[in-house]
């Protein structure tokens, strides 16, 4: 296993992943950083009290740094890799694995944040407590609803860091087709769903008849519901075939690229 891990260089890819990774990590830590410590200072300037946001870890900033590390590593940091010759398994590896490693301390690191947030209000209550309020008890309850809420937040984070990192080796080899069907399928589900809708309305508005409007607005609402009760119940499932076919797919993908 030793002599493997020498032969393939994946120490070397996943250090260098995890540099580059790092850095836009630092980068969004920082940004939820400022907001936090703006957030704070705003109260005695605008007179408004403070509202404590809870415990908990910035998956919507995960989400989008996977997004970006996803597409960034899948491109540049895999022709860098690529032209030395390191093999495209340790490659595939080693992004994955410094992509994953990289959005699931981004988003520890963020609970952590809101951990230290949280202790500060208690200075801060002390100190000014019309504008800031927090309780040992408030304080508590926000940590034990925050780690029981983490691990799905986790296995959200994982799962989307594995379909973007696809993504990415998508629109690296295919990039006019990926660009053309991310923007392209959602468009014309839309004018599909609202073409029909806009003439079938058109014409019962032009027919004056009330009993159409409400049944035609009461069939659409049928439909939506529909469209949002599938959702609910079967995204997760749907997300994470998503993310398991998104591992072995992200390989294929690249092992076809030709060396840079």
């Amino acid at each position: 296993m030793a002599e493997w891990l020498r032969a393939s260089r994946l120490p070397g890819v996943l250090k260098y992943n995890c540099k580059i990774i790092g850095r836009l990590v630092v980068w969004a830590l920082l940004i939820v950083l400022g907001v936090q410590v703006l957030s704070l200072a705003l109260p005695p300037f605008t007179g408004d009290s403070f509202v404590f946001d809870g415990i908990r870890g910035n998956f919507e900033m995960a989400f989008f740094t996977a997004l970006v590390a996803g597409i960034l590593t899948a491109g540049r940091s895999s022709r860098f890799l690529l032209r030395f010759g390191t093999s495209r398994t340790s490659v595939w590896l080693g992004n994955e694995l410094g992509l994953l490693i990289g959005m699931v301390g981004l988003l520890l690191a963020t609970f952590l944040l809101n951990m230290l947030v949280g202790a500060a209000l208690f200075v801060l209550t002390s100190l000014s407590p019309d504008l800031y309020s927090m309780t040992p008890a408030l304080y508590q309850y926000e940590l034990s609803k925050g780690l029981k809420n983490l691990p799905e937040l986790l296995t959200y984070t994982l799962e989307w860091t594995a379909i973007f990192y696809l993504y990415g080796c998508l629109l690296r080899r295919f990039r006019v087709l990926t660009i053309s069907v991310s923007v392209g399928v959602p468009l014309l589900f839309v004018i599909l769903m609202l073409i029909p809708t806009v003439r079938e309305g058109l014409a019962v508005v032009q027919g004056n008849n009330q009993g159409q409007i409400l049944v035609l607005g009461l069939k659409w609402l049928q439909i939506l519901n529909s469209i949002l009760r599938f959702i609910e119940e079967h995204w997760d499932a749907i997300q994470l075939t998503a993310a398991l076919v998104s591992l072995p797919a992200g390989y294929l993908v690249m092992r076809g690229t030709k060396q840079p």
